[in-house]
């Protein structure tokens, strides 16, 4: 266990140190598509990720902060409902069309 927690934080400070200046400077809207391109690729809302991760305290206060931005980590992807313009975008880039 303690092994398992010792990689998590390595790959934790990795990831951050990549990507936290990046998201930093997301817009509401873009973060709002971020957790759902997160859906699509994983299966997984990113409540459910973070829950799995770093444990359900922390996944409530992340969810409580994500709620008074307007946004909603349990989420999940519907390419053919409410995220069918995502869906349309993610085909033209995946063709070279975009």
């Amino acid at each position: 266990e303690s092994t398992k927690k010792a990689y998590m934080k390595v790959v934790e400070k990795e990831l951050k140190a990549e990507f936290e200046e990046p998201l930093k400077d997301l817009t509401t809207t873009q973060g709002r598509i971020l957790l759902k391109l997160i859906d699509r690729e994983t299966g997984n809302t990113s409540y459910e990720l973070v829950k799995d991760f770093r444990g359900g305290f922390q996944a409530f206060m992340w969810q409580s902060v994500a709620r008074l931005f307007g946004n909603n980590m349990k989420s999940e992807y519907d390419p053919t409902g409410d995220d069918v313009m995502i869906e349309r975008a993610i085909k033209l880039v995946e063709a070279g069309q975009f």
